[in-house]
C-alpha cells in the first residue's frame, strides 16, 4: 500500500484490443505515456505463449505489438515444440473464464517485466495505481479485476469507472466549462473492440450502454477486404504462406489508420498505402469507404479471427450487410432516452477519430458544435485522466480554500461600492428628469389649474395622479433607458471584476463555447451564470420604480409641506376650512387618519389656492418633493446593492461548490 506520499500515480486503461498506461509524480500532471513499441503509446491487449521449454522467461509470454508482429510474421514450423499460442479479446472473459483471467495475470506480469525494460518500474511499493473499468461493468468485474491486478503485483489497485478518466482528463485541460461538465457530460469511448457511451451528472454515472461488438476491428476486416480485392493473387498466397492473420490484424489496421487521420484533415484526399511487403492499396477515397461502411459484411477471415481467439460475436454481424456508420448511430440513440442537458461531449478511443463519428454525434444529439470535442490524445485520454485525479484535486482543494477565504472580502471591496456608485449615478439622473419632465412639466400646470375653481386636496391628487399616468410610458422609458445602459456596463464592469478575480485563482471565467474559446489549462467557470443573474436582479429592482415616484409625489403633496398644510393639524384646518372651520374637541375625537381623509374632501378656499400654486411655494413643495424621491431611490440604489452582492456571492459559492467535483472520486 502507497504511503502517505506516494512516488508516482499509474493510471491503467486496460482495453479489449489496447491497453494505455501513463506514469505522472504525485501530485504533478507531467504526464509520461508507457511506450513499449510502435508510434503511439498503446499495448494491444494480446499475450503470445512460446510452447518452447527453454523460451526466455524475459521475452515470452510476448505481449503488445511485438506479440501480434511475431505471432503474423512467423512459420509455426520455424517454431521449436508445438509453436505459439496467441490470445486477445480476453479481457470480457476474465469473470467467467479461467483461461482469460489467467491470460489477464500473466499479461499484466509482462506489461511491468517490459515496462522495466524501459526503465519505468510500475510494481514500485510506493506507487499509487489506478484502474479504469466499464462503467457497465458490475461488483464482480470489478473485483475479479482488483484480484487479477494484486496476483500480477499490483496490490490494492483503485477502480474506478473509465468515463471518469476522460472527464478528468478534460477537467485538467479546461476544454469544457466547469458547469457544463457538472450539468451533463456524454462520454464516448470508441475504441478497436467495443462502443462504450456515458453520461454523467454531477461527476457521477448516471446512465451507461454501449456494443461489446461494435469496434474498429470491423474496419480492419473492411479494409482487408479491400486488399484482397485490389490483390486479388497476393491475397490468396496469405493463407499458404501464414501471413493472413497478420495481414488482417496488423497491416491492414494500420493503414486504416492512416486512412481515418487523412480524409478527417482532408476530406477530397484519394490516398494511397503500402501493406506491407504484401501489396498496396490505391485509390482510397471518403466516397468508397463510406459506400463500403454501408454495406459491409464480415469476411471468412473475420469469422476465423474470432473462432481462434474464442470471440463471442453478435448475431447482428451474422446478418447478409451491415451499415456500420447506422449502427454507430443507432447504438449511440439506444441507450439516450429520456436523458436532456448534455452539455459537452467527449470523444476518446482511437474509432473516434473517424470522420463521421462527429457527424453523428451533431445529427443525433442536436447540439452545437462546440459542445463536442476529441481528447488531445484519444488513445490514452483514460489512463491520462487516472493519472492526474491526485494533482487535480489537491488543485482544487486549494483554490476552493483560497475561494472562500478571499470572496467575502471582494464582493464588498471590488463590487458593493462600485454599484452603489454606479446607481446612485443613475438615480441622480432619473431624479432629475422626473423633477423637469414631470413635475415641472406635469404637476405644476396642475396645480395651476386650480386657482379660481372649487376644489379639495382629494381631486388636486386625482389630477396629480392623472398626470403622472398620462407620462407613465414615457417615464419608465426613460428610467429603463438610463438603468438599464447603465446595468449593461455593471454587469460588464462585475463580469470583468469577477474573471480578474478568479483568474487570480487560476479560474478562467469563459463566455464562449468552447470551440471559440482559447485553448486553457485551467478549469472553466460559467461566465454565463454571472451575467444571467447580474442581468435578472437589475430588471426586478427597476420593477416597482413608477409606484415609488407616485408614492414620493403624493406623499409631498398630503403628507408634508406644500398643500398639505391644510391637513397638518388644528392650525392649518382652521386657516384654510370652508367657512373658518373651527375643530373642537369632537372633532380630533375623530382621530388624524379619519380627520385628514375628511379634509380631503372639504372645498380649498381660492386664495389658499393661489397661494399654493405661487412660485415660492411650488418651489418649497418641489424640494420636498425632490427630497422625498432621494430618499426613496436611496432606498432602492441600497437594497439593490444589497442583493446584487448577494447574488453575485451566491453565485461564487457555487462555483466554489462546484469545484469539489473531484472530490466525489
Amino acid at each position: 500500500m502507497p504511503g502517505n506520499n506516494p512516488k508516482n500515480v499509474i493510471g491503467i486503461d486496460f482495453g479489449t484490443t489496447s491497453t494505455y498506461v501513463t506514469i505522472c509524480p504525485h501530485g504533478t500532471r507531467n504526464k509520461h505515456p508507457l511506450y513499449l513499441s510502435g508510434k503511439v503509446p498503446a499495448v494491444d491487449t494480446v499475450i503470445l505463449y512460446s510452447d518452447d521449454k527453454d523460451a526466455d522467461p524475459n521475452v515470452f509470454p510476448m505481449i503488445g505489438e511485438n506479440a501480434t508482429i511475431t505471432f503474423g510474421m512467423t512459420d509455426p514450423a520455424d517454431v521449436p515444440g508445438e509453436g505459439y499460442r496467441y490470445r486477445s479479446n480476453f479481457k470480457l472473459e476474465i469473470v467467467t473464464n479461467e483461461s482469460a483471467r489467467t491470460c489477464a495475470v500473466d499479461f499484466f506480469k509482462a506489461l511491468s517485466r517490459d515496462a522495466i525494460l524501459n526503465s519505468t518500474p510500475l510494481l514500485d511499493g510506493e506507487n499509487r495505481v489506478i484502474m479504469g473499468a466499464p462503467s457497465q461493468a458490475d461488483g464482480e468485474f470489478r473485483e475479479v479485476l482488483r484480484k487479477v491486478a494484486g496476483e500480477a503485483g499490483f496490490p490494492r489497485v483503485e477502480i474506478l469507472d473509465e468515463p471518469v478518466g476522460a472527464l478528468l482528463t478534460d477537467l485538467g485541460s479546461g476544454r469544457f466549462p466547469l458547469s457544463d461538465v457538472l450539468e451533463g457530460y456524454l462520454a464516448i469511448d470508441f475504441g478497436g473492440g467495443t462502443c462504450d457511451f456515458a453520461f454523467l451528472k454531477g461527476g457521477q454515472v448516471v446512465r451507461s450502454w454501449g456494443d461489446f461488438s461494435l469496434g474498429g476491428r470491423l474496419f480492419d476486416d473492411l479494409f482487408y477486404q479491400w486488399f484482397e480485392e485490389q490483390n486479388p493473387k497476393t491475397a490468396k498466397k496469405l493463407k499458404s504462406i501464414k501471413r493472413d492473420f497478420y495481414v488482417w490484424s496488423y497491416l491492414c489496421r494500420r493503414v486504416k489508420e492512416d486512412f481515418s487521420e487523412t480524409v478527417s484533415r482532408n476530406p477530397k484526399a484519394v490516398v494511397k498505402a503500402e501493406v506491407g511487403r504484401f501489396g498496396e492499396l490505391k485509390d482510397l477515397t471518403r466516397e468508397e469507404f463510406l459506400a463500403r461502411a454501408g454495406n459491409y459484411r464480415p469476411s471468412p477471415s473475420f469469422f476465423e479471427y474470432c473462432e481462434r481467439l474464442n470471440v463471442r460475436l453478435s448475431d447482428r454481424l451474422k446478418k447478409d450487410k451491415l451499415d456500420l456508420v447506422a449502427w454507430f448511430s443507432e447504438s449511440l440513440r439506444e441507450g439516450l432516452g429520456d436523458i436532456s442537458g448534455i452539455k459537452a461531449v467527449s470523444l476518446s478511443g482511437g474509432s473516434s477519430r473517424w470522420f463521421f463519428v462527429r457527424d453523428v454525434c451533431l445529427a443525433v444529439l442536436n447540439v452545437d458544435g462546440g459542445m463536442i470535442l476529441n481528447t488531445f490524445n484519444p488513445f490514452g485520454a483514460i489512463s491520462e485522466g487516472l493519472a492526474i485525479l491526485p494533482a487535480i484535486r489537491a488543485e482544487f482543494d486549494g483554490i476552493v480554500k483560497k475561494l472562500e477565504r478571499d470572496k467575502l472580502a471582494f464582493v464588498e471591496n471590488e463590487i458593493t461600492g462600485h454599484v452603489k456608485q454606479s446607481m446612485g449615478k443613475c438615480a441622480e439622473i432619473a431624479i432629475r428628469n422626473i423633477m423637469t419632465g414631470l413635475f415641472d412639466a406635469r404637476i405644476v400646470p396642475a396645480l395651476k389649474s386650480c386657482v379660481g375653481k372649487e376644489t379639495n386636496i382629494e381631486k388636486i391628487e386625482s389630477d396629480v395622479k392623472a398626470a403622472i399616468s398620462a407620462d407613465e410610458e414615457n417615464l419608465k422609458a426613460m428610467t429603463d433607458k438610463i438603468f438599464h445602459g447603465e446595468t449593461n456596463a455593471l454587469v460588464e464592469i462585475a463580469y470583468n471584476k469577477t474573471e480578474a478575480w478568479l483568474l487570480s485563482h487560476g479560474l478562467k471565467l469563459g463566455r464562449q463555447r468552447p470551440a471559440a474559446r482559447r485553448d486553457l489549462r485551467e478549469p472553466g467557470v460559467d461566465g454565463g451564470m454571472v451575467g444571467d443573474h447580474l442581468a435578472n436582479l437589475l430588471s426586478a429592482g427597476l420593477a416597482g420604480l413608477m409606484s415609488a415616484v407616485t408614492s414620493a409625489i403624493l406623499a409631498t403633496l398630503s403628507g408634508g409641506g406644500g398643500i398639505a398644510l391644510i391637513a397638518a393639524g388644528p392650525h392649518g384646518l382652521a386657516a384654510g376650512a370652508a367657512g373658518g372651520l373651527i375643530l373642537g374637541a369632537a372633532g380630533w375625537a375623530m382621530g388624524r387618519d379619519k380627520l385628514k381623509l375628511w379634509a380631503k374632501k372639504q372645498t380649498l378656499p381660492k386664495f389658499f389656492l393661489k397661494i399654493v400654486a405661487s412660485e415660492r411655494m411650488t418651489r418649497k413643495i418641489r424640494d420636498n418633493v425632490q427630497k422625498n424621491l432621494e430618499k426613496r431611490f436611496d432606498g432602492l440604489v441600497s437594497d439593490f446593492a444589497s442583493k446584487f452582492s448577494e447574488d453575485l456571492d451566491a453565485v461564487i459559492t457555487k462555483e466554489i461548490e462546484n469545484l469539489g467535483i473531484v472530490n466525489v472520486f
